[in-house]
């Protein structure tokens, strides 16, 4: 909700962030996913922190993958698959609610029925893809090196 109200300062702060990041960040194997959409991305400062400035520089074995999307992306769930007949159906009871809810304070939800699967389906289809492809990467990155993680000790 933070940042749907167009939050921009979290706790800690990015500068606070990268000096723990610094400090004691040690997984030597790293995934980072930077989406087309991402207003609020830092995957390019924390590849630099990480990279050059810090503990575990030496070792990191670091992938990045542009995708799809935008940073909400990995907290969204997948869309249910509705039948066609179905979204159909609802569609057309929408059209009779609104007729039966004319005029009342009823009329807007009579309404937002209606139009759920007819011009959201084509948002929902969408989403889904791009949360698809969000897990096949990372699906295929952990499947690449099976082995466990080293954790370096600061």
């Amino acid at each position: 909700m933070d940042l749907a109200k167009g939050r921009e300062n979290f706790s800690p702060k990015p500068e606070e962030t990268q000096r723990l990041i610094r400090s004691y960040y040690g997984i030597s194997r790293n995934l980072l996913i930077k989406f087309k959409d991402d207003t609020i991305d830092e995957t390019s400062v924390l590849t630099q922190v990480l990279t050059s400035d810090s503990a575990i520089s030496s070792m990191l074995d670091m992938s990045i993958r542009l995708l799809p999307g935008d940073h909400g992306l990995p907290l969204q769930q997948a869309p249910f698959d509705v039948p066609p007949a179905m979204a159909n159906a609802v569609s057309r009871s929408g059209e009779l609610l609104v007729t039966l809810t004319a005029g009342t304070p009823w009329e807007v939800v009579a309404k937002e029925v209606g139009n759920t699967f007819s011009t959201d389906s084509r948002i929902f289809a969408e989403n889904s893809k791009d949360l698809d492809g969000l897990v096949d990467v990372i699906a295929t990155w952990i499947a690449s090196n099976p082995s466990p993680t080293r954790l370096l000790r600061p």
